[in-house]
């Protein structure tokens, strides 16, 4: 449980006994999210997460908490619910409240928010918020939310509450119809029209983004600059080219005229089969470029807000990205992760990231073998007992980092505890054989009794070159 205290100034800080049960490797993230915890809301209570200050990897199984995680996580830094609608605590709590810790340009600065019934609503802190950087978040159905603090950061530091929190983060549907991620901010503010991230965001009457199909044009005949670090188009093209599958690699082209009815020029990419333009891109490569291009736009943005505002761009990007292997290939899960640790370098050569990541995919665990490091990496888990309590039954903790070799190794490993990366008929027909070999006849199923049964469905459902025949023809021949 995060313990906190308030100094002389009033401000709330980490207490000491909270600093000593950190790991003795860890290392204190530098203008990051150091650590959350979540009393009386979602499925486990409390939860606590010590953050690492690059990647930190979140499995579990689902509906057991990932994603409200990182929404949680994104409300902390931006005050923005990114789904548009704020947690609620559970029925059985008395009082809910969230604290965070994040490290601002000069010190750690502690927060907590607590649920207020009377207005459904939660009640932060008062006093200017810290500074988090370039927040960006990225969901499994494709909507994403940016926060920029050039551009959404208060800096009055007078009212308190939910509702001072002002402009609030910009919210980005996967796609046009499906315009309703922020239906709640809709229907409190009729001035605001929010469109997907092809056609661009609107609010308050103000072209907050042209979109990625005007973007894409804009950016591919602009000749602003001969500096490749300057112009947005050659570094979506290396942002795109460092996050595309390893055996396909995506070249941006030219937008093209696409559609009889439809005039605009559209993005365009190349691939080993040819070239495709938007409205034909596959669900994989969508998400893909969606996240590459958002991850441009904000950068571009935010150095030309804090050009006109007289500031020094941040050099702190905090990227939430739930489900990361959506849609990608096996090839492509295992190069996905690494990949965006390389983007920032792409954008700025000293711009910092903290990663925090949910997935599903023992690949994407496995990719990170390589370079995972302890001091500033992190591996959490979700899990489910079901013979627990009902408030007991979903628990969250980190978990050492092991190296299991392979995808199966990762399957069958703690994290995702399954007996054997099988089929559920190949993990019975096994287990009734090592049964039977054992002589332990009384835990057989009752449609393999015998020598001849097992040997049978072992026949139907595993190959003939599955590594268990030796292991069973051996024991059998005794």
């Amino acid at each position: 449980m995060l313990r906190c205290f308030r100094d002389d100034s009033g401000l709330l800080q980490t207490s000491p006994q909270e600093c000593r049960q950190r790991p003795a490797s860890y290392v204190k993230p530098s203008n990051m999210l150091e650590s959350i915890n979540i009393q009386g809301v979602g499925p486990v209570s409390p939860l606590s997460a010590l953050f690492a200050s690059r990647m930190n990897i979140v499995t579990g199984d689902n509906g057991l908490g990932k994603s409200f995680l990182l929404d949680v996580c994104f409300w902390a830094l931006t005050g923005t619910w990114p789904a548009g609608r704020a947690a609620i605590p559970r029925c059985d709590v008395q009082a809910a409240n969230i604290s965070w810790v994040m490290h601002s340009k000069t010190r750690p600065a502690s927060r907590i928010a607590s649920y207020d019934t009377q207005t459904q609503s939660w009640i932060r802190n008062r006093g200017r918020p810290p500074m988090a950087g370039l927040v960006v978040y990225g969901n499994a159905a494709g909507n994403f939310a940016v926060w920029d603090p050039a551009r959404n950061y208060r800096r009055d530091g007078k009212s308190a509450g939910e509702t001072a929190e002002s402009p609030r983060a910009f919210l980005f549907a996967a796609e046009e119809a499906a315009d309703t991620w922020n239906s709640e901010v809709h229907q409190r503010n009729l001035f605001s029209v929010h469109r997907d991230i092809a056609n661009g965001l609107v609010e308050y009457g103000h072209v907050v983004c042209n979109g990625l199909i005007a973007d894409w044009t804009a950016w591919y005949y602009q000749n602003s600059s001969k500096d490749d670090s300057a112009d947005p188009f050659a570094v979506l093209r290396k942002v795109i080219a460092v996050l595309s599958h390893p055996g396909e690699r995506i070249e941006c082209a030219a937008p093209e005229r696409v559609l009889l009815n439809d005039s605009r020029r559209f993005p365009t990419v190349v691939m080993p089969y040819g070239s495709v333009p938007y409205p034909q891109w596959s669900a994989g490569v969508k998400r893909i470029i969606h996240f590459a291009y958002l991850l441009v736009w904000a950068w571009v943005e935010h150095r030309e807000a804090a050009r006109l505002r007289s500031e020094e761009p941040t050099r702190r990007m905090i990227l939430l990205v739930d489900e990361i292997e959506s849609h990608l290939h096996p090839r492509w899960q295992r190069t996905i992760l690494p990949a965006i640790l390389k983007v920032a370098e792409l954008l700025a050569p000293d711009l910092k990231i903290q990663v925090i990541a949910t997935t599903h995919s023992p690949l994407v665990l496995a990719s990170l073998e390589p370079g995972f490091d302890e001091e500033q990496d992190r591996l959490f888990c979700f899990n489910f007992q079901p013979q627990a309590s009902p408030e007991q039954a979903v628990t969250f903790e980190s978990l050492p980092w092991v190296n299991h070799g392979d995808a199966v190794g990762w399957l069958t490993s703690d994290v995702f505890g399954l007996p054997q990366a099988r089929s559920t008929e190949a993990e019975v027909a096994i287990e009734a054989a090592e049964a039977f070999a054992r002589g332990d006849c009384a835990a057989l199923p009752e449609n393999l009794q015998t020598r001849d049964a097992i040997t049978r469905e072992l026949q139907r459902v595993l190959g003939s070159l599955d590594p268990f025949w030796p292991r069973w023809i051996a024991r059998v021949a005794r």
